[in-house]
């Protein structure tokens, strides 16, 4: 029974963890589209073949094929990133629920425990009620990690997704931008875009909105409501605070 119990906290564990991997990533270690075993990238393997062919054909000709290569590169970089944050949000909603059975659970099996006949076997009843409270909190503790640890907590999961699905759009613009790209930059602008959506990449780009976005103060009135034709979005109010 130890065994079963632990067997059943170990996958929440390991799924917490699972979420700092980050979407499927288009571009594998070896700057080729990855082998993807769940989603169809058809139009970027023929794009990313033309353009290789082109390159192959003539080094030092100027490389048209890339430009397709990237629009169909970056769209899929921003559908992987987006469906990441989904199951994010589906998984810490199913944590939530999943917490709520943990206690009522474990209350059952405690009383089990207790109304069971352990006289040819004294010490088991101690160690499957200690089995039992480990096996409730590594459960639990897998569960922090998307309720709490998952960057900044899950009630800021839109606003993250928001940002990060921004920073991909303008990377990838800027990219589309530019002029007499040769394949070696495209593949290098394709990895970097995808990286906008590394959870490590995604924690760092938050962290330096929040500590440069520029505060702007607004004029609350005596009620705390803003003074009229002040509708400044996203600032810092002050004011005269409302009576309590």
């Amino acid at each position: 029974m130890k065994r079963t119990l632990m067997a059943v906290a170990l996958p929440f564990l390991v799924s917490g963890c699972y979420s700092f991997q980050g979407p499927e990533r288009l571009i594998g270690k070896d700057a080729r589209p990855s082998e993807l075993t769940t989603s169809d990238v058809k139009m970027f393997e023929a794009d990313f073949a033309r353009a290789l062919a082109a390159r192959q054909a003539n080094p030092y000709a100027t490389n048209q094929e890339v430009y397709p290569m990237l629009r169909s590169g970056f769209m899929y970089n921003r559908s992987f990133c987006g469906n990441w944050f989904n199951q994010m949000v589906q998984n810490q909603r199913k944590s939530q629920i999943f917490r709520g059975t943990i206690q009522p659970i474990t209350t059952v099996i405690t009383g089990i425990i207790g109304l069971t006949n352990f006289a040819n076997s004294p010490g088991s009843k101690e160690d499957l009620v200690g089995a039992l409270a480990v096996a409730s909190a590594a459960t639990t503790a897998g569960l922090n990690l998307y309720d709490q640890h998952f960057l900044f907590g899950a009630e800021n999961f839109g606003a993250v997704k928001a940002l990060t699905l921004k920073a991909q759009k303008v990377h990838a613009e800027k990219a589309l931008s530019q002029t007499n790209i040769t394949f070696e930059q495209a593949m290098e602008h394709l990895i970097d875009n995808q990286d906008q959506c590394a959870p490590d990449n995604i924690m760092t780009l938050a962290r330096n909105v929040i500590q440069n976005a520029p505060l702007e103060a607004t004029t609350l009135t005596a009620s705390g409501q803003r003074a009229e034709g002040d509708s400044t979005p996203g600032t810092v109010e002050v004011g005269p605070k409302p009576d309590s």
